[in-house]
């Protein structure tokens, strides 16, 4: 359970050492706000133990919700959740217990159209994965098999050109 203790990011006495968050040289357990310049709130998020574990909220400086993320132990888990300044979702992604991508992963760009649209197991991708433009003309449309891709992936080929020189570029 995390101690419901409230300290400000900026506090003096806090600093990282190996990924672990120290209040006066000992692992914090608490809760840590981070403010905007104008004093409005920008994330929470909870500790224990140095670690991030539990919630971990964000807001933009008018108020509206950026994102929800969790942590068991300092490591991604469950499902995180990510939006625009307009509202509009920007992300969606489920993570195993071990920080692993696992599930569907989804990014929107910031007009509502899905951007992205991928399939993970234990952090890699398998099945259909799909990703769209900005005007929703797909883009990428492919199936993962054992860390295969199959059909149109989306990426630009590269190669020579000879000039009517007969140079290269």
């Amino acid at each position: 359970m995390i101690p419901p203790i409230e300290r400000g990011r900026d506090d003096a006495g806090f600093k990282v050492m190996n990924g672990v968050l120290l209040l006066d040289d000992h692992p914090y357990s608490g809760i840590v706000n981070e403010l905007y310049s104008n004093k409005n709130i920008k994330s929470k998020s909870e500790y224990d133990q140095g670690k991030r574990h539990g919630y971990y909220f964000g807001w933009y400086p008018n108020g509206n919700r950026w994102f929800e993320r969790f942590y068991t132990s300092g490591i991604k888990t469950g499902t995180h959740l990510g939006w625009f300044e307009n509202k509009q979702q920007l992300f969606q992604y489920q993570f195993n217990n071990s920080g692993m991508y696992n599930g569907t992963v989804l990014d929107w760009h910031k007009n509502g159209v899905l951007a992205k649209y991928f399939n993970f197991e234990e952090g890699k991708e398998a099945g259909s994965q799909r990703m769209w433009e900005v005007d929703g003309k797909i883009r990428a449309n492919f199936y993962t098999v054992n860390g295969e891709r199959h059909g149109l992936i989306g990426l630009k080929n590269c190669g020579s050109v000879i000039t009517t020189e007969n140079t290269m570029k």
